[in-house]
C-alpha cells in the first residue's frame, strides 16, 4: 500500500478518516453483514472474519494460522532419555524431540574422540601432542556424559545446559585447532 493511498485495498476503509471514524465505518460493517456470511475466528484475538479476507482485520493474524498445529513432543522416561544417551551421544536428545541438538552433540563427540583416536595410534612422540590427546579424550568424556545428563534433564521438562549454537561453535574451534595441530606437525616433521 502506497503512503498516499486513500482508501486500504483490502477492506475499502478510508485511510484519511480518524480513528474515530475507522472504529464507527467498522461497527456499521459488523453490523450489516448478512447473517448467512461465512466468517472465520482469529485464533489469536478471536474476531469474526469475513472469509474474504486473507489476515485478521483487528490483529492481522494469517488466515493460515487455523491450521497450524503444535509439534507433540515425544514422551520418553528421564531414565530411558539417559540410557539411550549412553548408547551414543544425541541419541537421547533425539528421543526427546531435540534432533538439531542431538546432532551437535554427536558430531562434537565423534569429532574429539575421532581425533584422540587418530593421534593416539599414529604415535604419539611428544609431550605436547600427548598433552592434546588427553585434552581430546577429556573433551569427549565431558560430551558423552553432559549429553547423558542433559537428555535427563530435557525428558523431565528443563531446558538444555548448552545450546547447538555454541556446540557448532566448539566444533568449528576444535576444527581450527586440529588444523594447526596438523600443520605444526608436518613443519616439525619437514623440519627434521
Amino acid at each position: 500500500m502506497s503512503g498516499d493511498a486513500e482508501w486500504c485495498g483490502q477492506c475499502f476503509a478510508s485511510l484519511r478518516a480518524t480513528p474515530e471514524a475507522r472504529v464507527a465505518v467498522d461497527q456499521v460493517r459488523t453490523e450489516a453483514r448478512p447473517a448467512g456470511e461465512a466468517t472465520w475466528p482469529c485464533p489469536a484475538c478471536g474476531e469474526q472474519n469475513p472469509i474474504a479476507l486473507d489476515s485478521c482485520r483487528v490483529c492481522g493474524t494469517a488466515f493460515s494460522a487455523l491450521f497450524r498445529q503444535e509439534a507433540e513432543r515425544p514422551t520418553i522416561s528421564p531414565r530411558d532419555a539417559f540410557l539411550w544417551s549412553l548408547t551414543f551421544p544425541g541419541v537421547g536428545h533425539a528421543k526427546v524431540g531435540r534432533t538439531g541438538d542431538g546432532i551437535a552433540r554427536a558430531t562434537l563427540f565423534l569429532l574429539t574422540f575421532g581425533l584422540t583416536l587418530v593421534i593416539a595410534f599414529s604415535g604419539v612422540s611428544s609431550a605436547a601432542l600427548m598433552g592434546v590427546v588427553v585434552v581430546l579424550l577429556l573433551s569427549a568424556l565431558t560430551v558423552y556424559l553432559g549429553s547423558a545428563y542433559e537428555a535427563y534433564r530435557i525428558a523431565e521438562g528443563d531446558g538444555p545446559l548448552v545450546s547447538a549454537r555454541t556446540l557448532l561453535w566448539v566444533t568449528v574451534a576444535v576444527v581450527m585447532g586440529s588444523i594447526g595441530l596438523l600443520a605444526a606437525s608436518v613443519f616439525s616433521v619437514g623440519a627434521r
